[in-house]
């Protein structure tokens, strides 16, 4: 049985699945310019706090020490990949288009919305691992 925490990262790599279809549905109909409005779909992930993090009862506990612990972990350990991510795009842009010395707007939005990608997918994944293996709280 999963807890709210792993429903949530559930739902947020299914968000992020249909997101990376319309993406790519909209690259090969519409070209690379209007390929990103498919991750708008990244929005519905706002949802998923409303459905899975609310108090049914008003004494329930939404979250202890270790829910926090993993949630920190998580947000560490996306932010780690999200800045490897940036690096390695940043220095494979300057390597492809050095002797020309402009880059397309295009690039960047594209490259910012598949960091959203990048980070929301190693979050829900560390979550899910973390969860299963069973960590302990770093402070408990």
């Amino acid at each position: 049985m999963l807890n709210r925490h792993e429903k949530l990262a559930v739902y947020n790599l299914g968000v992020l699945a249909v997101a990376i279809l319309l993406f790519i549905l909209i690259w090969q109909t519409m070209g690379i310019s209007k390929a990103p409005a498919g991750f708008a779909v990244l929005a519905f992930q706002s949802i998923g706090h409303l459905i899975f993090l609310r108090k049914k009862k008003t004494s329930e506990v939404i979250e202890d020490e270790r829910d926090i612990s993993i949630r920190l972990k998580a947000f560490s350990g996306s932010f780690y990949f999200l800045s490897m991510y940036y690096v390695v795009t940043a220095l494979a842009v300057y390597f492809s288009h050095s002797e020309g010395g402009v880059v397309s707007v295009d690039l960047f939005i594209t490259f910012v919305w598949i960091g959203w990608v990048v980070q929301v997918l190693s979050s829900s994944l560390i979550t899910l691992v973390q969860y299963r293996r069973g960590a302990n709280c770093g402070i408990c």
